[in-house]
């Protein structure tokens, strides 16, 4: 079922979506759609990377979003944004998209006095990024300190992924209070490319609190963190989040974001949005194999399961001990190749030389 008056709705649709970017009517966006090849449903070894699982797991959400009943439209474009770049577009650097390690002490014992003296000043409110329950607050760690943090832990996040990278952020630190939640999301696809969570403390009487994540199997992992250990994560193509309620008075982190030193991120939303198919703004009727979904932003929400998320029943659970040098995933503990050699590229020129982190 075609809604009516679809493509002038569209066009609009992608012009206000497309600020930032040339904006784009949809006639000429399916006149590139065709003239790059593209067809769907996309082929089997387009996915990235083309196992059983993260091609299943992509089928099916991109079913759900054929199914996804949005007037606006705006909710259902974001959501093709983000199943196309994940599944199609992005490619994977490792092998199961998320691993667990544990930062340098130094560091870990830094931030937290930082911590519990922003703790004692009153700490300000964040405001919700992302679809969350309970306004985290926050304490600002300052440039230097966020650069610093950037510089000391990449060569972590290089020997993780393989790649050179540039550092684009050190954001927190984020408290979050009882009963906050975070749905499963995915995160700019611009900048936010290879990540961490180093988890830096938390109310000694709370109850633990998992993040979920998939990996490239099409599993969902219920990871737990302890202080000083940092989940690394490909974090605009991995959905990730914290659905369930946190239990306890406060839990805080530090969230660090890199890219490859060759990733245009321009380049990267103009192919996600060329790469949306010419029947996005259609609606096909709902599949009792099939469970319901919501976008909102990049979140993704399944309304009619519990915590908004139906795989949690299913999810495997892992936790430390971890140690420096090492990161537990999917396929075991495994050592950090800290010497590995430069990988070769085209060099983006958002940073010169002498500030590059």
């Amino acid at each position: 079922m075609k809604r009516p008056d679809n493509a002038a709705a569209a066009t609009a649709l992608i012009a206000a979506l497309s600020a930032t970017h040339a904006q784009v009517a949809e006639t000429d966006r399916l006149a590139e759609y065709n003239a790059r090849n593209h067809v769907w449903p996309p082929p089997d070894e387009e996915y990235k990377p083309p196992t059983p699982g993260w091609r299943s797991l992509y089928q099916s959400r991109i079913r759900q979003l054929e199914q996804y009943d949005d007037p606006e439209l705006t909710a259902k474009w974001n959501g093709y944004m983000v199943a196309v770049h994940s599944a199609l577009l992005c490619q994977n650097f490792t092998e199961n998209g998320w691993g667990l390690t544990k930062a340098p002490q130094d560091i870990v014992d830094d931030l937290r006095w930082k911590l519990h003296l922003g703790m004692v000043e009153y700490p300000e409110d964040e405001g919700a990024e992302y679809e969350e329950e309970g306004n985290p607050l926050f304490v600002d760690i300052g440039s230097d300190v966020s650069n610093d943090v950037l510089r000391e832990l990449k060569p972590i996040h290089e020997a993780w992924a393989g790649v050179d990278l540039v550092g684009e952020l050190a954001y927190g630190l984020r408290i979050y209070k009882d009963g906050a939640t975070l749905a499963m999301h995915a995160d700019k696809s611009a900048t936010h490319v290879i990540s961490s969570i180093l988890h830096i403390d938390h109310d000694p009487m709370g109850e633990p609190w998992p993040l979920f994540i998939e990996d490239f199997h099409g599993n969902l992992n219920e990871v737990y963190l302890e202080s000083g250990d940092m989940l690394l994560y490909e974090s605009s193509k991995c959905i990730h989040g914290r659905p369930r309620p946190f239990n306890g008075a406060w839990y805080s982190s530090l969230f660090i974001h890199y890219f490859p030193t060759w990733w245009d991120g321009e380049k990267v939303h103009s192919d996600s949005t060329y790469r949306i198919p010419p029947t996005w703004n259609e609606l096909i009727p709902r599949s009792n194999d099939d469970d319901a979904l919501i976008v909102r932003g990049t979140s993704l929400l399944q309304p009619e399961c519990e915590h908004s998320w139906c795989a949690l029943k299913d999810a495997k659970q892992w936790r430390g001990p971890v140690e420096e040098g090492q990161v537990l995933s999917v396929g075991g503990m495994e050592k950090l190749n800290m010497n590995r050699a430069p990988t070769q590229g085209p060099i983006r020129q958002r940073v010169s030389q002498e500030d590059e982190l």
